[in-house]
């Protein structure tokens, strides 16, 4: 998404936090929430047993979770499990995590911290010891997952109140179960494991005690402290050969090769010398693990109705008129709804949407009347996701921790098995650093983009993983992960066309002077020096076109390709869509060599929220547009989805755009009226460049003195119609290479109606 413009951010913060997700668009910018307040109980999924985020525990040193999931548990525990070291990085009683950081309270700089009395947590590497039986992290950098050699995380299912882990250690597949017990007034965390037959010998490193000493004895292990407390743990159900050993100040568990399978457990507690006596019944009962494979009970069964609106807005020529699909943002759980992603099932009549906050809603009804629209929350808990994709009728989203696949055991409703798809990609705590839309190929594969980790203020950047500031291509089945374009800075959407042609958009900042939409070259390089990730820098490819900021995108959507002629004269076409003007561009295109450039005409109708996930409807063939409110966006409201309908009227608009030596050419979708056409004084416009820097942006500057600040006036002094009245050659004096050039007209069509618009477009080439 798009920073937030400094320094005006803070004293925003101060009265009111962000209102739209984790600014899903490159393009949230220091706006209001006008949602949930930071105490409002849907923040903290009360109704949910997990949370996913970059979260921090109080030891040891240094103790953050990139890829947390915060999970309740019963008897007012918490754990915190890391994704990617497959570790238990803490465990905690008293309240749950704070509301820190930008998708909970608008924070620009924090995160989630757990909230209450740490019991016990284990030091930043692996949870699980390598072949040498040493817990070492032999990662490039201190962010992603470990080596596919050592684990893989697989995902989680859902049961009710519980969850079930699953991941892989050195080809062993474990299930794992936390919970927590309480007896005689001693409380204990439980970790459940059910675990095939041992491929290798495994070292599981259970919790780490700063300054403790202590010894183990028949699957008891203690660690006591300066000040006297006590740390034990204790397994039930183990194997003769498995053990409980103290290695210095840490606890590990040893399961030998072959060890059958099983199910057990460890207790884990914590407490005064006085109190250790009544440890052991803590240890009591038979281990057993949730029945997962089933799926768990409906956790939301209540259906959120709403009835849409028809014809919100429409173009002067009626062609085009939107409808919008009225959100469920008054709902039972009081859960924000900031939409990030968008896509249809098969039938057309239901889509899957995805928000900021981790939520999926299933809304199904939509119809040519929008009357009835039953919304199902299908998926809670995830971490910022900010893209959605549907394959084979299955959800995919694409979030800061991972793309994830969801999977409905039981046909309620709801997602029962959140599957890790693939995780392969770095994360940091940096606030700025989104996961933006979701993508396919016509082979199977996906697409993402990644934001630099961008400084609270807006310029520079936090700390640089090898992920951030790329797009990003996923294979098939999940398991190949590879990095297409670098250089980006907060690529809010994406588009894939129908050939496989990628398209992005960008947020104005550091080494961007204004939001772009760039036309991918594998390989290429797209403006931020900082995440070219690439020594020497590479050559910076010029986007297609660069927006007008004040006027035109300030923060960019997603794209989509006109895949059909049931929208209108414009089959084959590319659109971008804007999350700051929310607003509907055409894209005209003019490739020459391996430049393309290209211009922008606007599609004059409102939407009831931002524009920034479009999707074609494959059963009506229109167009609909998912958005949000957050900073850098003039949406009015938190959530919208929108239709944009053609209504199969005459459409009266600049279709095309092309530049050489002999003037701008202009193509609309009607022949026009010649006497207006060829009057000069009916065209106006004017000219001006950025310049790339490591400054926040760029001022406008003249494109025949580059020293001067400030835009040129065109001087338009020839307008000439072509034989079939439908291009206008319009002639411009000194016409030269402009990063924006904008030409407004007021004309009329052959039959009488107006035309009164303007194209804005860039010139990297005059053939």
């Amino acid at each position: 998404m798009n920073q937030p413009i400094e320094p005006q951010s803070k004293i925003v913060r101060l009265a009111r936090h962000l209102s739209t997700a984790v600014l899903l668009t490159s393009c949230l910018m220091a706006g209001a929430h006008s949602g949930a307040a930071a105490t409002d109980p849907s923040l903290l999924q009360t109704d949910f047993p997990f949370q996913g985020a970059a979260i921090s525990a109080k030891f040891p040193a240094g103790n953050v979770a990139m890829k947390g999931l915060a999970i309740r548990l019963n008897n007012d525990a918490n754990v915190l499990f890391d994704t990617d070291l497959l570790r238990m990085a803490a465990g905690w009683t008293g309240k749950y995590i704070t509301t820190s950081g930008v998708a909970f309270d608008g924070e620009h700089g924090g995160h989630p911290v757990i909230d209450g009395d740490q019991k016990f947590g284990t030091p930043k590497l692996p949870g699980w010891a390598g072949a040498d039986g040493k817990f070492a992290d032999s990662r490039p950098e201190p962010f992603g997952p470990i080596s596919s050699e050592l684990g893989r995380w697989e995902g989680l299912y859902i049961v009710g109140q519980d969850v079930v882990l699953t991941y892989t250690v050195r080809g062993t597949k474990i299930y794992e179960q936390p919970s927590s017990v309480v007896k005689d007034g001693q409380r204990g965390f439980v970790r459940t494991f059910q675990i095939d037959k041992t491929q290798e010998a495994l070292s599981l490193l259970v919790c780490e005690v700063p300054g403790g000493t202590g010894q183990a004895h028949n699957n008891v292990a203690h660690l006591t402290t300066l000040d006297g407390k006590i740390t034990a743990v204790g397994g039930n159900g183990l194997s003769k050969e498995s053990k409980l050993e103290v290695v210095g100040n840490r606890v590990v568990l040893r399961l030998p090769k072959g060890a059958p399978a099983s199910t057990f457990k460890l207790v884990i507690w914590t407490g005064a010398p006085t109190d250790a006596v009544r440890f052991g019944g803590l240890l009591e009962g038979k281990p057993v693990i949730a029945d997962f494979a089933k799926g768990g009970p409906a956790r939301w069964p209540q259906e959120v109705m709403s009835k849409g609106a028809l014809e919100t807005s429409k173009t002067p020529d009626g062609a085009y008129v939107t409808d919008s699909l009225t959100p469920p943002l008054d709902n039972p759980w009081k859960r924000r709804v900031r939409f990030g992603g968008m896509d249809f099932f098969k039938d057309g009549t239901r889509a899957a949407l995805c928000t900021w906050d981790g939520d999926i809603w299933i809304v199904s009804g939509i119809d040519d009347k929008l009357e009835s629209l039953k919304w199902k929350r299908f998926a809670s808990g995830m971490y910022e996701t900010l893209g959605l994709r549907i394959v084979d009728e299955v959800i995919y989203t694409s979030g800061r921790d991972q793309i994830t696949r969801y999977h409905d055991l039981n046909s309620d409703g709801e997602a029962d098995h959140y599957e890790n798809f693939c995780n392969l990609y770095t994360s940091t705590e940096g606030f700025h650093e989104f996961v933006f839309d979701l993508q396919t190929d016509r082979q199977g594969n996906f697409y993402f983009a990644k934001a630099g980790p961008v400084r609270p203020g807006g310029s520079g950047f936090e700390t640089i993983s090898t992920n951030a500031g790329t797009l990003m291509k996923v294979s098939k089945d999940g398991r190949k992960l590879d990095v297409v374009a670098t250089g980006f800075r907060a690529p809010n959407g994406i588009g894939v066309g129908p050939d496989g042609q990628l398209t992005t958009g960008d947020n104005q900042g550091t080494w961007i002077p204004t939001s772009p939409l760039n036309w991918i070259k594998p390989g290429g390089f797209y403006g931020v020096e900082d995440l070219a990730h690439k020594t020497p820098l590479p050559l910076f490819n010029a986007p297609l076109m660069w927006f007008a900021y004040r006027e035109y995108d300030n923060s960019g959507g997603g794209q989509v390709w006109v895949t059909s002629d049931r929208w209108g004269p414009f089959n084959g076409e590319l659109l971008h869509t804007s999350y700051g003007k929310c607003a509907l561009y055409l894209i005209m295109k003019q490739q020459e060599g391996e430049l393309m450039q290209g211009g922008a005409v606007k599609f004059p109708v409102r939407f009831s929220s931002s524009a920034m996930r479009p999707r074609f409807n494959p059963k009506d063939g229109q167009l609909y547009v998912a958005g949000m409110q957050g900073w850098q966006t003039e949406a009015a409201r938190l959530a919208g989805f929108d239709r944009v309908r053609y209504t199969g009227k005459p459409v009266y608009m600049a279709s095309g755009l092309k530049v050489d030596n002999s003037g701008v050419h202009i193509t609309f979708t009607q022949p026009l009226d010649e006497k207006e056409a060829t009057d000069p004084q009916n065209y106006s416009g004017k000219r001006w460049n950025y310049r790339r820097t490591a400054n926040y942006g760029s001022d406008d500057y003249s494109v025949v003195d580059s020293r001067k600040k400030g835009r040129d006036t065109l001087d338009i002094t020839a307008a000439k119609l072509s034989p079939d009245g439908k291009t206008v050659t319009v002639t411009i004096e000194n016409l030269r290479f402009a990063d924006v050039q904008v030409i407004r007209f007021n004309l009329k069509a052959k039959d009488g109606t107006p035309i009164a618009s303007e194209v804005q477009h860039t010139i990297h080439a005059i053939p």
